[in-house]
């Protein structure tokens, strides 16, 4: 009897192993094209930021006994922010991500 369950069971494992597998659908893909990330220079309105400056005293003075220090007051005024450029959207808001990044610090393109 032992000998007749051996050859059933390893006919069950057999066939188990001869199922198809189902078939698998192909992955569906969209071309959207190209998308734009950056803004167009056309779209952007140039403004210039002044630069910010600090005015003060300076005072430099000489001992000279034994009479009375040389004294000397200057008025010196320092650039804290340097002047820049930047470009806003229709909303005003700053904007970096700009398409044509060939500008001089003048602002303008190279083009015109």
């Amino acid at each position: 009897m032992r000998h007749f369950i051996l050859p059933s069971i390893a006919g069950l494992v057999l066939s188990a192993c001869a199922t198809a597998p189902e078939p698998v659908a192909p992955p569906v893909i969209v071309d959207v094209g190209p998308m734009q990330t950056c803004t167009p220079m056309s779209a952007l309105t140039r403004e210039v930021i002044p630069e910010k400056t600090e005015t003060f005293i300076a005072i430099t003075e000489i001992d000279n006994p034994p009479y009375e220090p040389i004294q000397q007051r200057q008025t010196m005024t320092r650039v804290v922010e340097p002047e820049r450029v930047i470009f806003v959207d229709s909303n005003g808001t700053e904007v970096t991500d700009i398409c044509d990044m060939d500008i001089n610090p003048s602002g303008m393109t190279s083009e015109g």
